[in-house]
This record gives C-alpha cells, sequence and structure tokens, in this order.
C-alpha cells in the first residue's frame, strides 16, 4: 500500500512539475518582444547639411567662409553624382528589363499574365509607399 502512495505522490509532483515547466516556457514565449521598425523619417539633404554644418562649426570650428565654400563641394560632389546616377540609369534599367524577361521565359501563358499583374499591383504599392515619404 505504501509502495503504490509514493509512487503516486511521486506522479502527482511530475504532473505539477511539468504543468510549471510548460507554464514558463509558454509565458517566456508569449511575452517576447518583437521588432520594431525605426519610425524616423529620412533625413533630407537641408536637413543632413544643416547638421553637418553646426558640427563642423562646434568641433572642427569652421567660419562661415568656410562653410560657405564646403557648401559649393557638396554642392559639386552632388552634381556629379547626379550626373553618373543618370549615366548609368539605362544600363539599371536593361538589366531589369532583362531579368523580368528572363522569369517570364520560364512561365507559362497562364503564368505570365499572373506573373504581370502582380508586377503591375507591386508598382502601384511602391508608388503609393514613395508618395506617403
Amino acid at each position: 500500500m505504501t509502495n503504490s502512495r509514493v509512487s503516486s505522490a511521486i506522479y502527482l509532483v511530475l504532473v505539477f512539475a511539468s504543468g510549471i515547466l510548460a507554464g514558463a516556457v509558454g509565458n517566456r514565449l508569449y511575452m517576447v518582444k518583437t521588432a520594431s521598425a525605426n519610425s524616423t523619417p529620412p533625413r533630407t539633404m537641408a536637413q543632413y547639411r544643416s547638421q553637418l554644418f553646426t558640427e563642423l562649426r562646434q568641433r572642427v570650428g569652421t567660419s562661415e567662409k568656410q562653410i560657405a565654400e564646403i557648401d559649393k563641394v557638396l554642392d559639386n560632389a552632388k552634381r556629379q553624382l547626379d550626373a553618373l546616377h543618370a549615366e548609368h540609369k539605362p544600363m539599371r534599367e536593361k538589366i531589369d528589363h532583362d531579368r523580368v524577361e528572363g522569369i517570364r521565359a520560364v512561365l507559362d501563358e497562364k503564368q505570365r499574365k499572373v506573373y504581370d499583374d502582380w508586377r503591375s499591383e507591386r508598382a502601384l504599392d511602391n508608388q503609393k509607399k514613395k508618395a506617403g515619404r
């Protein structure tokens, strides 16, 4: 009789211990914080320059004349980067076009129609996102 009482007590303790363990693990999984995207909007070029000039004045000790020259250097760099971007745009567009046509070549006619519709939806979503910025 005592043997069955001891084994019953052990089983009872094991059941409660497993319940506590399952509850602890479940609570830990439930309480995990989810990742959130940084909601700060991207800085504009004017904000970037303002912060740069402020830091140059404070940390480096630049004069207003030097700030004006640095502003010209930044304007020149922007023009050069814009020209480079414009120069490579046709190449990027051709690569993108070849990628899309390569995917379309693998698909059958029905899949091409669905793929084209899906790309149109994505293009509209991207336009909405850009407009919301």
